[in-house]
């Protein structure tokens, strides 16, 4: 063999080489990144489903003593997962009576059921489902009692600070971010419907 041609060989067998290498180096950092964008997609498409979920309202077409009645009511069936929290706001529990607080508000139709705040686990809100449910059971109580419910507007929300790592709390916007104790007459205060009937509040009788 042509003594010229084994450098000539040595130098394709390691240009092939490093080449190689070169490349599974680019198509893992590729297939990282590509798989990095599908699960910010994901996350983002996840994210705005819940928070249309989240905030979806219902409008009771009653006065805010029905309303809070028949709220009374739902939460007396199931009160390891809706529970009254003070200030006369409602609490929905995935790991904390507080992970999800709604309110009675007045409308112009009636009485607005919205939520004011929820936070994440996981990386995400947990209580969309549970928003869901705790609207059924009070239209379908509403229904028991001749009271029509209808769709509300809906809510829009911004995220707060993160609590740890990865997790924040997010508020309905038009207000100002939650930062004192756990208490949330001092955010909510002003139009909240009173759910505590033992408190006899005006208008609830």
């Amino acid at each position: 063999m042509d003594s010229a041609v084994i450098p000539a060989l040595f130098v394709i067998i390691l240009g092939l080489i490093v080449g190689a290498a070169f490349l599974r180096g680019w198509v893992r950092r590729s297939a990282s990144s590509a798989g990095q964008r599908a699960g910010d997609r994901y996350t983002a498409a996840r994210t705005e489903e819940i928070l249309a979920d989240l905030g979806a309202t219902l409008v009771v077409r009653d006065s805010p003593a029905a309303a809070a009645e028949i709220v009374r009511t739902v939460i007396a069936d199931r009160g390891t997962t809706f529970s009254l929290l003070p200030d006369d706001v409602l609490g929905i529990r995935f790991v904390e009576p507080d992970d999800t607080v709604a309110r009675l508000v007045p409308s112009p139709e009636g009485t607005l059921l919205r939520v004011e705040t929820f936070r994440e686990y996981l990386g995400f809100p947990q209580t969309a489902p549970l928003w869901r449910e705790l609207r059924a059971l009070v239209a379908a109580e509403a229904a028991t009692r001749q009271i029509k419910v209808a769709d509300g507007p809906v809510s829009v929300f911004e995220r707060g600070p993160v609590l740890d790592d990865r997790n924040a709390r997010w508020f309905r916007q038009a207000r100002s971010a939650f930062t004192g104790p756990r208490r949330w007459g001092s955010r909510f205060s002003g139009d909240a419907i009173r759910l505590d009937a033992r408190r006899a509040p005006q208008g609830l009788g």
